[in-house]
């Protein structure tokens, strides 16, 4: 439904991320631990499917 109802996220569903965005600018966290693949958005479903898994933690989609 995200891709073909064209839904825009615009937050986690844990909570408010304003405070987390306020860190993000000075690298005051390293995020590159959290992030289990990387997924062209053409691979969108694939993203998906691996965001599925267990162990899992978050799955980017990317431009290219």
């Amino acid at each position: 439904p995200v891709i073909v109802d064209e839904i825009t996220l615009i937050r986690s569903r844990c909570g408010r991320l304003e405070a987390a965005f306020e860190l993000l600018p000075n690298r005051e966290v390293d995020l590159a631990p959290l992030i289990s693949a990387r997924v062209r958005l053409a691979d969108a479903a694939e993203g998906f499917a691996i965001a599925a898994r267990s162990g899992v933690l978050k799955v980017l989609l990317t431009a290219r």
